[in-house]
């Protein structure tokens, strides 16, 4: 499949499309620590630990999900973001391809701050022994980096780094400024973060972290020239570079300035290609009106790399019509239009690709069911490309957008461990229902499963005990059938009678549970 990206564009980006990982490839997510103390004095420990520790990962060459990029995947979730039940976490992991998760406590008395983490594995469902750190609340950062040290070495990416070389990024930086930018980051009203951010600033101006969450800020804002000012204030060899560079590219876009953008984002893809910095780089040189490569060419690029996106099918469809293709745009705008009904920006654009086909008739019915589910759209029955539909991606994680409810993710892996039960890998299936039984651990179908997959590595005591909760969960004969087998088995003769009569009782018909009671 990527192979054939060596024709849309080139072998330079290529290249790194083969050989290289996308930016926000599968790693650590880690949440913000929860506090075991009480007041808010020091609630800004738990974001502390959500930014730096990733920061740490990725310095050390562990892939980690970087804190601004948790956070918007919270708000493209909806999940808000605060402390999550660990079935939510799980779920957030999934949707951004983490592999680990951190889970992290602190307490803090007096000068003094106590750190506890766990590691859950996310295939596995499993949970580590907690990684444990304390000391003087001013060394906080010194206890981050150790913990961070720690967490790369229990994973299966060896750090690339020496432990010395981590606090060497910071020594630069005051506590004060660092403790400052993290209160920062706790969620709230943007005015009084952003006064923070500038006083962390003020107290160290080389605070490249604090630098890219002011120009994030002013971007939120609005204060496009400002952002792109800020944001270009940052390093290129710093490690926040490249986070600056592609949120400077959104300004550049919101000012107009598409050449410069789409050049920005083009070196950005040279360096470490992602889906979402090919869609912008697309978006913009549709916008300058280049054509080498032509837009519609990266953006194939794009979907190449997230299949199923809906978001990078719809730009496809826009980029294609803007190139004059309507027959390419409305095969690729009825694919969102299918998905998703009451998407009336993919139901104008594919009028208008169906128009520029020669599609008069299909035209016609869609309009009209534009006009049926939004009557004040009249005015966009002309094509008006310079309309901005197009969906500029603003960060390059790019969660599922069609997240599924726990259940459903729940059911899906159940349904996987079956399969690989049924093939015989008894653990593989064992991994993905400890995973289901995180999301759902009320699904009597996953734990009759485990109770299946226990007996076959030789388990039986496990074995009882998840389909005594199978049957917690939903009442059903032929799980009590079950639990009599594996009770005869085990010699509990008397036992394994009881729950056989109790399966005869609810099922009179039932066969199987009449068999065990006549056996002798």
């Amino acid at each position: 499949m990527r192979a054939r990206l060596v024709r849309w564009l080139g072998p330079a980006i290529a290249l790194l499309l083969l050989l290289g990982p996308a930016a926000g490839a599968a790693g650590v997510l880690v949440l913000p620590a929860e506090s075991r103390s009480p007041g808010s004095e020091h609630l800004w420990v738990g974001q502390a630990v959500a930014d730096l520790l990733p920061r740490d990962l990725e310095f050390l060459g562990v892939p980690a999900i970087a804190n601004h990029e948790r956070v918007r995947a919270h708000e493209l979730l909806e999940i808000p973001d605060v402390a999550v039940a660990r079935a939510t976490s799980v779920r957030m992991a999934e949707a951004v391809a983490a592999q680990r998760l951190v889970l992290a406590s602190y307490t803090v008395e007096g000068p003094n701050v106590a750190l506890a983490l766990r590691l859950l594995d996310v295939e596995r469902g499993t949970v580590s022994a907690p990684l444990n750190a304390s000391g003087a609340l001013v060394n906080l950062r010194q206890m981050l980096h150790g913990l961070a040290w720690d967490v790369a070495l229990a994973g299966p990416y060896p750090p690339r780094r020496r432990r010395e070389e981590l606090g060497q990024r910071d020594a630069q930086v005051p506590f004060e400024a660092f403790r400052t930018y993290c209160q920062a980051l706790r969620p709230g009203g943007s005015a009084r973060r952003l006064e923070l951010v500038k006083a962390a600033l003020r107290l160290a101006p080389g605070f490249d972290e604090a630098q890219l969450e002011l120009g994030r800020l002013q971007l939120e804002a609005r204060e496009y020239g400002r952002a792109a000012e800020a944001l270009g204030r940052v390093a290129a060899e710093s490690p926040a570079a490249r986070g600056a560079r592609f949120l400077q590219g959104i300004a550049l876009y919101e000012l107009g300035r598409y050449h410069d953008a789409a050049g920005l984002f083009a070196l950005l893809a040279q360096q470490q290609p992602s889906a979402a910095v090919l869609v912008n780089q697309a978006l913009a040189a549709a916008r300058a009106s280049l054509t080498n490569p032509r837009p519609s060419q990266v953006l194939r690029a794009a979907c190449e790399l997230e299949p199923g996106a809906r978001e990078l099918a719809f730009d496809l469809g826009w980029a294609l019509l803007m190139e004059g293709d309507g027959e390419a745009a409305a095969f690729w705008l009825r694919g969102i239009v299918r998905q998703d009904r009451r998407d009336l920006h993919a139901r104008v654009l594919l009028t208008w690709a169906l128009r520029r086909a020669g599609h008069a008739a299909e035209a016609d019915q869609e309009w009209r069911a534009v006009m049926t589910l939004a009557p004040g759209y009249e005015a966009m029955a002309t094509q008006d490309l310079g309309r901005r539909f197009e969906r500029l991606q603003l960060g390059e994680l790019m969660p599922a957008s069609e997240a599924r409810s726990d259940a459903e993710l729940a059911a899906s892996r159940s349904t996987r461990a079956e399969r690989l039960l049924d093939a015989g890998d008894a653990l593989g299936a064992l991994g993905e229902l400890n995973r289901a039984v995180l999301l759902d651990p009320y699904a009597a179908r996953t734990h009759r499963l485990l109770a299946r997959t226990q007996r076959k590595l030789g388990a039986a005591d496990k074995a009882l005990a998840e389909l005594r909760m199978s049957l917690w969960c939903r009442e059903d004969a032929d799980v009590r059938v079950e639990l009599a087998q594996v009770l005869l088995d085990l010699g509990r003769v008397q036992e394994g009678r009881r729950e056989a009569a109790a399966a005869l009782r609810s099922d009179p018909e039932n066969s199987a549970a009449r068999r065990l009671l006549e056996a002798k």
